[in-house]
């Protein structure tokens, strides 16, 4: 299908919003195929896609905010792998009255929903030199949905697969607080909770890390970021082979998310323990180790007994249901 010049023109300005000029670029966004030099060490890539309605609900997400969270979420992935972020590639489906426009939270259309959606995601992009080198632009029959890929580099890569009996399980920072943030939304409640909000619609991804983490290479037994929620991130990490005890006294969790548990007659343990999209990187490590990672928090270990248990106080209580996220 051939474009026509207003298609020219909006990709023209998607352009001019998102490229720069990394060094290592030979051929730059604009050809048929974006041409870089090959960073020191290995490379690594991640892909995420999200759908409306699946993923997020135009009634309470911006197109900045989808923006940014495309991006942050892939941005994540490569941090768990301990890696370093270079490039972005996304692409873009719209239904029809999208296209040139954007929907407000009242469902009305304005001129400013691509540039909305690109600014915030280079904005995230910016702040870890991270540059958006291509991808996509098209129709959709019906729902918006946004896919990107995501390109990083390693010395060594830090995966999830080597987590050991009496290891120690630690989170770099509060579990539950997206999922507050997502009740929030749902119940109409964003501005008694806007730090949880804010968390949901616009994840940190912890590159922040990656620095130290390398640095400490030989001391990760396993690594990935919290994006189904804690226990269910934790059955990955046991590979089928490890059970688990969950320390419940020692989880860090955000006084709004202590506010929402007790505004629903629940425990913030339910939120902390079930509730997803954190993006914080859960870490495997042998306890002599956890010195060298101050900031981080104890959640839990890891045991030979292939059982999950909750321990709180003088309680230990089994966990034998596991709720959790399913697209099928």
């Amino acid at each position: 299908m051939q474009n026509t010049p207003k298609e020219w023109n909006r990709i023209d300005r998607i352009k001019s919003l998102v490229q720069r000029h990394n060094p290592q670029t030979v051929v730059p966004l604009g050809d048929d195929a974006f041409v870089f030099k090959n960073f020191p060490g290995l490379s690594v890539i991640a892909q995420d896609m999200m759908v409306e309605d699946v993923h997020f609900s135009l009634s309470y997400t911006t197109a900045a905010d989808l923006g940014h969270k495309i991006l942050a979420v892939n941005l994540s992935d490569l941090a768990a792998m301990g890696a370093t972020a270079h490039f972005g590639m996304v692409s873009l489906a719209l239904p029809k009255e999208l296209k040139s426009s954007s929907k407000n939270n009242d469902g009305t259309l304005t001129e400013t929903w691509l540039d909305e959606f690109y600014l915030a995601m280079t904005a995230l992009a910016d702040k870890f030199s991270v540059e958006i080198v291509g991808g996509d632009l098209c129709g959709s029959p019906k729902s918006v949905v946004v896919d990107l890929s995501a390109y990083g580099s390693c010395e060594k890569p830090l995966t999830r697969a080597g987590a050991k009996s009496g290891d120690l399980l630690l989170s770099s920072g509060p579990l539950g607080l997206s999922h507050t943030g997502l009740l929030a939304l749902q119940k109409n409640m964003s501005e008694l909770f806007p730090e949880s909000v804010l968390r949901h619609k616009r994840p940190m991804p912890r590159l922040d890390l990656v620095e130290h983490l390398q640095l400490h290479a030989d001391k990760v037994h396993a690594l990935m970021d919290c994006s189904d929620g804690l226990i269910n991130d934790t059955l990955i990490l046991t590979r089928g082979e490890l059970g688990f005890n969950v320390f419940g006294d020692r989880l860090p969790i955000h006084a709004e998310t202590v506010e929402m548990a007790t505004s629903l007659n629940q425990s913030p343990l339910e939120l902390a323990l079930w509730g997803g999209e954190d993006y914080q990187l859960l870490m495997a490590i042998a306890p002599e180790d956890l010195p060298s990672f101050p900031g981080w928090h104890v959640v839990g270990q890891f045991t030979d007994s292939k059982d999950f248990y909750l321990l709180q106080g003088d309680l230990k209580a089994k966990i034998t249901s596991f709720k959790g996220w399913s697209h099928f």
